[in-house]
């Protein structure tokens, strides 16, 4: 049965973007672009750690933003939100909030890849830098989904670079992305950071490469709102709750 109740989402940074350079006015405009997409009857309210890697980029990022993002979410829940987002493409923390949370916590990158998977044969996904190549292969194969895997295509620019110039991040993602259909026989294009999917650039690289493109913004807001309307949430013997222990 489908619920018509009002929905709350809360949607959880893995970095501390507010003490960033210009980080206050990003935050502003990703609290704005998420409006943009959330249904009538559905509030999000953004949560920003005060501490932590401004960008994550590495598997060592990853690993210091995690307590920040368990902490958000376990939050969430004693809030009687209904729903909890990683805002990160590397899903930071993801398994360890299911096994101890109870709302669904959707990771806005294993969200967007198994999607591509539905819509394309043949995925690859347009990355900040070409070190990412191994993690976002790492997590095709622990999704299943190698088979369906072309490629990662770089555009070789530090996310934090990413937000402060669009036009400069659109004519690269459209020249990797070109690369990666014509080269590598792409047939769905997933946009492999939060910073490249704020700028609302999707259907423009769409129109020029003409293959869908998921934005893995858009893409979890909806997700959020399918799940609550459908009283879904993870399986509890797919991320069991831990048992209570003392933390010396």
């Amino acid at each position: 049965m489908i619920t018509s109740k009002k929905i709350k989402i809360h949607y959880q940074f893995a970095t501390a973007k507010g003490k960033t350079q210009g980080g206050n006015v990003e935050i502003k405009k990703r609290e704005n672009f998420i409006s943009k997409y959330l249904s009538k009857d559905t509030s999000v309210k953004l949560s920003v750690p005060n501490k932590g890697p401004g960008s994550i980029e590495t598997e060592y990022d990853e690993a210091i933003a995690i307590p920040n993002v368990i902490k958000g979410i376990i939050n969430a829940e004693k809030n009687k939100f209904d729903v909890a987002i990683i805002s990160c493409f590397s899903d930071p923390g993801l398994t360890a909030c299911r096994e101890k949370v109870s709302i669904p916590v959707i990771g806005s990158g294993e969200n967007s890849i198994l999607l591509a998977g539905q819509l394309g044969n043949q995925i690859s996904i347009l990355s900040p830098l070409s070190e990412n190549k191994e993690t976002f292969k790492n997590k095709i194969m622990r999704l299943g989904l190698e088979k369906k895997y072309c490629s990662t295509r770089s555009i070789n620019t530090k996310v934090l670079s990413l937000a402060k110039d669009k036009k400069s991040t659109l004519d690269k993602l459209i020249k990797a992305g070109k690369k990666a259909v014509n080269e590598d026989g792409a047939d769905i294009l997933v946009l492999g950071c939060m910073s490249m999917a704020f700028h609302d650039i999707t259907e423009v690289v769409e129109k020029k490469l003409g293959v869908p493109v998921i934005n893995p913004v858009k893409a979890s807001i909806l997700m959020a709102e399918s799940l609550v309307k459908m009283k879904l949430t993870h399986s509890k013997l797919a991320y069991p709750t831990p048992a209570k222990k003392i933390i010396y």
